[in-house]
């Protein structure tokens, strides 16, 4: 059968409670955002590879995450991370895959618990993993994930998983037990790569079917309403 491809939704990313009462960096730099005139500081983000993220933001900009300015994109992958301060396993400072995790993950959360929930047999319990690296059996392959499981004593009975590879970091996957179930770039990724612009309603709605489309998949598949994925 031919895959079917899927659409959804990115989160906005929001500050760590209580950042606000944090002690405000010394400003050094102009913040880059267009039409900003406020000092800045630059990004904290440090990549596996030791560079940094040159940006500057002012603190009406910059997202605060344990106590550290960065750039909306860099506060969304240290998020992902945990907000550990090791660089180890950090990705490159243009990868999206750990964030984009975040993000869609959190937007298909509730409807993979429900999904999950309508599934659970006695004495199940739902075990949801933070966003996590797994590297493949070469040294470049490295791939981001959060999964949902349905564990008992027996093991795991369902899985449900969001996943991006760093090396095609704009496509995110869902997948069910082994099984990929839906993939596709989300449309926000795709107009900014070929710079499109759209109206915002039409923006809206583009992020809202991306995620109605996943989360529609993924229940499906768990519940059996799909025994095999229709692509």
């Amino acid at each position: 059968m031919g895959e079917r491809r899927v659409v959804f939704r990115r989160k906005a990313v929001h500050e760590e409670p209580g950042a606000e009462a944090l002690p405000v960096p010394r400003a050094r730099d102009g913040c880059i955002l267009t039409g900003c005139t406020a000092g800045g500081v630059r990004c904290g983000y440090v990549d596996k590879r030791s560079r940094t993220c040159t940006s500057t933001w002012c603190s009406a900009h910059w997202t605060l995450v344990v106590g550290r300015p960065y750039c909306r994109r860099h506060a969304s992958t240290v998020q992902a991370l945990g907000g550990a301060d090791t660089i180890e396993g950090r990705p490159d400072l243009d990868n999206r895959a750990p964030s984009l995790v975040a993000w869609v993950s959190d937007e298909v959360d509730i409807a993979v618990r429900a999904a999950l929930d309508r599934v659970a047999v006695p004495g199940a319990v739902l075990v949801v993993d933070p966003v996590r690296l797994l590297r493949g059996r070469g040294a470049s392959e490295r791939s981001w994930h959060r999964t949902w499981k349905l564990v008992d004593h027996s093991g795991v009975l369902n899985r449900v998983a969001i996943e991006v590879d760093e090396a095609n970091d704009v496509e995110v996957r869902a997948r069910v037990g082994r099984d990929v179930i839906g993939h596709g770039v989300p449309p926000w990724i795709a107009r900014r790569r070929t710079g499109t612009d759209v109206a915002p309603d039409v923006d809206a709605r583009q992020r809202n079917a991306f995620r109605e489309s996943m989360a529609r998949s993924i229940e499906l598949v768990v519940t059996r309403q799909e025994t095999v994925p229709l692509y």
